[in-house]
């Protein structure tokens, strides 16, 4: 028996993605530069309210994660969309730096612990069975993906009309109206924990009853290791590429529009996430996904012709893409259904500080070396750790 029009729900779910991410992760790149010419604030304070949000994100999902076992979505989204908002909207009111810091923060920590794809993957995982999966995750990212091409230009005009200030509090007004028709429909996995947590025809049914007996297992451990890996070099490629392709030559406006087209390379990416899997499998589709990264990683590397340049960007764009929808299909594989929100919100714990560290470490070898090639040489090495680390779910 499935848990009701599937369909409906991961669109509504896609849409909270769009809210969430477009103001918490994307948008905040547009807010920095009118906040520090407004106030005076430095880069790096107003950054550190960035970094408290990731890294207090990744913490709190753990706790979402295990509430959405218990509870269901719709409680859980609307405590954390009412709490995350409240504190935003006071940042938007902030007359010291620490202030909005901590504002900031807070809001986009608890915001995030609850509307990210840890929590909008594990309802969907819930909902769906097996051979439903992978579509309705390619839908749910498809949809997601739309983050940044709608957050950046919406939150610019905001910015023109308005001001830093108002245009922040209509931002959270997006999200809001993005993820209340979630908190309305959205409710096929109560049911499913209702009648004990799993869809009873689904083959993947059952799992780890709780992190403990999580972690014990060699198959996780060497999956939260792989996957971190894989993160972190893919995180420090994409906060640094736009200055390594720059590096080799090209126009730092020609540099920006490769970055653009790169990043809608990301959507086709995602979208042939399930035809991948439904042919080879969720592990050949990983495998495949890590080599391409590492192949498009070298080749900007290697980069004198403008050629190698572009394969970057088709490469990289892709198995960027596709990334979200295969790890995510992996992990509810390998979990099963009955503690997945606790077990993704464990693994957003995990991966989060893989994502945050990868892009800071890394970035300190453009310091040291005065160039990008280090970097690079270190973020295709990670993908290559991550496709020789992980097995297949038992």
């Amino acid at each position: 028996m499935n848990a009701g029009p599937w369909r409906l729900q991961v669109v509504l779910l896609g849409l909270v993605t769009i809210g969430a991410f477009g103001l918490i992760l994307y948008a905040f790149g547009a807010f920095v530069s009118p906040i520090r010419d407004d106030t005076g604030w430095s880069n790096a304070s107003i950054s550190a309210a960035f970094a408290i949000a990731t890294m207090g994100g990744g913490v709190l999902a753990l706790w979402a994660g295990r509430f959405l076992d218990r509870v269901g979505a719709r409680p859980v989204m609307a405590v954390t969309l009412g709490a995350g908002s409240a504190l935003l909207l006071v940042s938007s009111t902030a007359v010291e730096a620490w202030q909005f810091v901590a504002a900031w923060g807070a809001g986009g920590a608890i915001a995030s612990a609850g509307l990210y794809y840890n929590a909008t993957m594990a309802v969907t995982a819930r909902i769906t069975t097996r051979v439903e999966r992978p579509t309705a995750y390619t839908w749910l990212t498809v949809i997601g993906g739309l983050a940044s091409p709608v957050a950046y230009p919406l939150a610019g005009v905001f910015l023109e009309l308005w001001g830093w200030r108002p245009a922040l509090r209509a931002m959270v007004g997006f999200m809001i109206v993005l993820t209340i028709p979630a908190l309305i429909w959205v409710r096929g996995d109560r049911e499913v924990i209702d009648r004990g947590g799993v869809l009873q025809d689904d083959p993947t049914a059952g799992g780890f009853a709780d992190v403990s007996s999580a972690l014990q297992s060699s198959v996780v451990r060497r999956w939260l290791f792989a996957s971190s890996c894989a993160l972190a070099g893919l995180v420090a490629v994409q906060v640094h590429h736009v200055g390594a392709i720059e590096a080799t030559g090209v126009s730092i406006g020609l540099a920006s529009t490769m970055a653009g087209i790169r990043g809608l390379l990301s959507l086709p990416g995602r979208a042939a996430a399930a035809t991948v899997t439904n042919r080879v499998g969720v592990v050949n589709a990983l495998r495949l996904t890590y080599v391409t990264m590492t192949v498009g990683t070298v080749a900007l590397i290697a980069a004198g012709a403008i050629a190698w340049v572009w394969i970057f960007v088709v490469l990289t764009g892709i198995s960027f893409g596709s990334v979200s929808p295969l790890q995510g299909l992996y992990s509810a594989e390998l979990y099963g259904q009955r503690r997945i929100g606790t077990l993704l919100g464990m693994q957003q714990v995990v991966t989060g500080f893989a994502s945050a560290m990868g892009p800071f470490v890394l970035g300190f070898t453009i310091d040291a070396t005065g160039g990008y090639a280090t970097l690079l040489v270190i973020a295709a090495a990670l993908q290559l750790v991550a496709l020789v680390s992980f097995t297949r779910p038992s």
